[in-house]
């Protein structure tokens, strides 16, 4: 079986290119992702610029040494020290130590195709923005814990699983909405994000202990009708004797 060479061993070969060199052919040579929204782009073979059919970005199509490592479809290791990544198109997993504690990466980019991450980016502390493909359908614990300069996040609608602390300390975080293939939230999902304002859920949703423990900013909390997406109902925080945050189980009309 064929591997992607190693980090150290770098040529001047495309990204695109070299993970075509897997013997499981997952990689499609002409798709790659905008380096503004990640939309997947059809490309001729040698092109050196692009423009993005959906945001209309205009980028170059650059020839630089590969920084991934990928193993039969999972992300193993990012060895570059780019502050902006785009994850390569074919990747369907992020490995359990691919991105953990780069300090310097402020924006990544997940390829559509992927539905899995396996590892996190815990500690990631300089980490602003990051754009989801919609088949993402797990969250894993400790995914962005500690990713303090995270504002904002958009949970794509597949979405089936958040794991313990997958936003713990994510103390630049303002709003979240849980998209509604989500059953449950677990415990201590959200600890300590301080920032948080409103959350926003479907009314299937449950919320397991002290999903909110330690949110001292979180003033609204909004259920969604399915359908329409409009509030139907809203929720408050309570403190308990412990100083613990838990929302109160009775609605509210709004």
């Amino acid at each position: 079986m064929w591997f992607l060479k190693k980090c150290k061993e770098k040529k001047p070969e495309s990204i695109q290119e070299n993970v075509g060199a897997q013997d499981n052919k997952v990689f499609r040579l002409n798709k790659i992702n905008c380096t503004t929204c990640g939309g997947i782009i059809s490309i001729e073979e040698g092109l050196v610029t692009a423009t993005c059919q959906f945001c209309g970005n205009q980028f170059t199509v650059t020839k630089e040494s590969p920084d991934f490592v990928i193993d039969r479809g999972v992300l193993v290791k990012y060895c570059g020290d780019n502050r902006e990544v785009v994850v390569p198109y074919g990747v369907k997993a992020i490995g359990t130590m691919a991105f953990y504690q780069q300090t310097s990466l402020t924006k990544i980019i997940l390829p559509d195709g992927l539905t899995e991450l396996q590892g996190t980016f815990y500690n990631c502390y300089d980490l602003e923005t990051i754009i989801l493909p919609d088949s993402l359908e797990n969250i894993p614990p400790v995914a962005f814990h500690g990713c303090v300069n995270l504002q904002s996040i958009v949970l794509p609608p597949n979405l089936k699983f958040l794991g313990d602390l997958a936003f713990g300390e994510c103390k630049s975080l303002i709003s979240i909405e849980i998209p509604p293939k989500i059953k449950s939230v677990n415990m201590l999902t959200f600890r300590d994000c301080e920032s948080l304002e409103t959350i926003s859920y479907y009314e299937h949703t449950k919320f397991k202990g002290y999903s909110f423990d330690g949110c001292e900013s979180l003033v609204s909390i909004n259920m969604l009708d399915s359908k329409t997406k409009e509030i139907v109902s809203k929720k408050k925080i309570i403190q308990d004797e412990n100083g613990c945050y838990r929302i109160e189980a009775e609605k509210e009309n709004v």
